[in-house]
Formats: C-alpha cells, sequence, structure tokens
C-alpha cells in the first residue's frame, strides 16, 4: 500500500512538473488554451442536445457530467489569467533589457563625444 501511494506520488509531481514545463512555452500554452475551449464548447453542446434527456434521467450522472464541464471551463478562464500575467512578464523583462541597452549605447555615445571634443582644439 506504502509503495502505492509512493507511485502515486511520484506521477503527480512528474505531470505537474510536465505541464509547467508546457505552459513556459506561449505557442504550447495557446495550444492548450484552444483545446480546453474546444472541448468545453463540445461538452456543453453534447450536454444541451445529444445527452439532455439521458442526464435528465440520471441526476447523478447529470451532477458530475456538468461539474466536469464547469472544471472544463475553470481551467480555461485560469490558463487565460496565466497566459495573461504571463505575456505582462515577458513585455516587462523585454522592455527593460531594451531600456537598458538604449541606456548603454546612450553612455558609449556620450563616451565618445566627450573623447572626441577634449582631442579637438577650441580656438
Amino acid at each position: 500500500m506504502a509503495k502505492l501511494a509512493h507511485d502515486f506520488k511520484t506521477a503527480w509531481r512528474l505531470g505537474v512538473a510536465l505541464f509547467l514545463t508546457l505552459l513556459r512555452v506561449r505557442q504550447t500554452r495557446r495550444q492548450l488554451m484552444f483545446g480546453v475551449s474546444l472541448a468545453a464548447m463540445f461538452a456543453a453542446f453534447l450536454g444541451f442536445t445529444l445527452l439532455d434527456s439521458f442526464l435528465s434521467s440520471h441526476p447523478l450522472l447529470f451532477a458530475v457530467y456538468w461539474l466536469i464541464c464547469g472544471a472544463l471551463v475553470l481551467l480555461m478562464l485560469l490558463l487565460a489569467i496565466y497566459d495573461f500575467a504571463a505575456v505582462k512578464s515577458e513585455f516587462a523583462h523585454r522592455s527593460n533589457r531594451e531600456l537598458a541597452d538604449v541606456l548603454k549605447e546612450i553612455r558609449t555615445s556620450v563616451a565618445d563625444d566627450d573623447g572626441a571634443d577634449k582631442k579637438t582644439p577650441k580656438g
């Protein structure tokens, strides 16, 4: 029993690490968001049309099915919020790097101009 719990914990950690690794790449993150969105829309469509009479006659399955649909929508929203925060962070990092490059270029230009002014005689 302890080995099973250890294996489950290891599998859980591996799954979480894999999911977090996938979230680091913007294109993969957006594809995941698209897939979850399609799955949520398809599940809602099925629930309202084809599975409506079946789910109406089985209250427990009805609750489980719509909880899963709600979980898909919640996952979609969480991925969108995470994507927003990640893009905002990427842009902040990029703008800070560009600002540092521009300031370095200005300092170099000013230093070159000061050196050229000292060499030319005034008069």
